[in-house]
């Protein structure tokens, strides 16, 4: 077989395999847009070929963070929407954490976000004591990393250089672009070079593929992860005001729900317990905010009651 003949051959198989992941990911455009990388991204046989051998075990990844996700996944999109970024971030939460806001790493970094202490407490006055830390609370960390990517977004200005950045840093990035002289995404991840670090190039290559999977839904009838995002879309995340002292378990038989599931979304209070000398704002489910306001405010009319009675 003649080299013409060869080189036909791979066209034909080249092409085939675009077409393919075009139409298995129909969404890629939505989201190769989002994140401000051109669209044609989706024919660069590097980025092809790590969707090729990723898909399978990504969709059961995506699956697992999903149904861990819960009340967590609606609130950040909220956040976002409102905050003006796309909503499409998420899927840095869920490339660093799964949707667990227990999560820490080796290093120490916590929550659905993995900020270090010194991140947390040093650039965004998180809270970390012996009572609590704020890197695990879902509202006050996603309202962090909103910040930080807008901050790191001022510098690079392209938002897939951000997700790029929160894996390896502002001065990394910077630190590549003037190396590659270039800021296409293509020539940055190219296994031909090393102007940036193995890492970073998977990270950026997952959180899109992620992504891709996880907006599937909206443009494919047949996607049966349609129905999954449905019935999760359904409930968020309130914070609510306590007063000092106040139990997770007390709460969670106010509002009739199962402690662990108020403790997953209030795992910032160390004690299960809102800490003493001052009040301070809890997560419950946006369903149970009703019932809430009228049960806590029975209780504390009550034990207000109590303590005049027997004091």
């Amino acid at each position: 077989m003649n080299l013409y003949k060869l080189l036909l051959i791979s066209l034909f198989f080249t092409s085939l395999s675009h077409a393919d992941i075009r139409s298995e990911f129909p969404s890629y455009s939505y989201v190769l847009t989002e994140f401000g990388v051109d669209e044609n991204f989706i024919d660069n046989p590097e980025f092809q070929s790590f969707v090729n051998q990723n898909k399978n075990i990504y969709r059961k990844h995506y699956i697992q963070a999903v149904q861990r996700g819960g009340l967590i996944i609606p609130t950040i999109k909220e956040m976002m929407y409102n905050a003006d970024i796309s909503p499409l971030f998420l899927y840095v939460s869920m490339v660093e954490s799964a949707f667990n806001p227990k999560a820490t790493s080796r290093t120490g970094a916590g929550g659905l976000w993995q900020f270090t202490v010194n991140t947390g407490s040093k650039e965004f006055h998180l809270k970390i004591n012996e009572n609590l830390d704020e890197r695990y609370d879902p509202i006050r960390a996603t309202h962090s990393a909103i910040k930080y990517f807008y901050k790191m977004n001022n510098n690079l200005n392209a938002w897939y250089l951000t997700v790029m950045a929160y894996n390896c840093g502002n001065g990394c990035v910077n630190k590549t672009l003037r190396k590659a002289g270039t800021r296409d995404l293509g020539t940055l991840i190219s296994s031909n070079n090393n102007y940036i670090k193995a890492e970073t190039k998977k990270y950026i290559k997952k959180v899109l593929l992620m992504a891709m999977i996880g907006e599937n839904y909206l443009f494919k009838n047949d996607d049966n992860l349609g129905v999954m995002m449905e019935q999760i879309n359904r409930d968020s995340i309130t914070p609510v005001k306590v007063r000092s002292g106040e139990t997770l378990e007390r709460l969670a038989s106010i509002l009739n729900m199962d402690p662990f599931y108020l403790k997953k979304i209030n795992a910032h209070l160390k004690n299960g317990r809102v800490p003493f000398g001052h009040g301070y704002e809890i997560n419950i489910p946006t369903s149970k905010v009703n019932i809430f306001y009228k049960r806590y405010t029975q209780m504390i009319r009550q034990r207000d009651l109590n303590h005049q009675l027997y004091a």
